[in-house]
């Protein structure tokens, strides 16, 4: 892996421990939810939110999906365990549970 795609990684992997995008990230894991239901849960503005939410899909974490009953984010769990189990990754853990808690401590 190229120093380059080393710190685009790391980068990726670390803002998923940023405390707004794990939330956004937990309350979908337990499945598709509208942006009503997200803004409700989610305690940032709505601006944020979809910043964020932008971010997690071009990255490919989250999925938006629009029907006729309006427009549904999901998590991507077959990108998001390729990240989690990736080798290279898991040096990264320490640091990253070490600034979450301090996050939310």
């Amino acid at each position: 892996m190229s120093s380059d795609d080393s710190n685009e990684s790391e980068k990726i992997f670390e803002s998923l421990f940023e405390p707004d995008n794990a939330e956004i990230l937990l309350e979908l894991k337990s499945g598709p939810k509208p942006l009503s239901i997200l803004t409700e849960k989610i305690t940032i503005s709505e601006v944020e939110l979809d910043e964020k939410l932008s971010y997690l899909m071009e990255n490919g974490f989250v999925k938006k999906k629009e029907n006729n009953d309006g427009i549904f984010y999901s998590l991507d769990t077959e990108k998001l365990v390729k990240v989690l189990e990736n080798d290279d990754n898991f040096k990264n853990i320490d640091d990253g549970l070490a600034k979450l808690d301090s996050f939310l401590n």
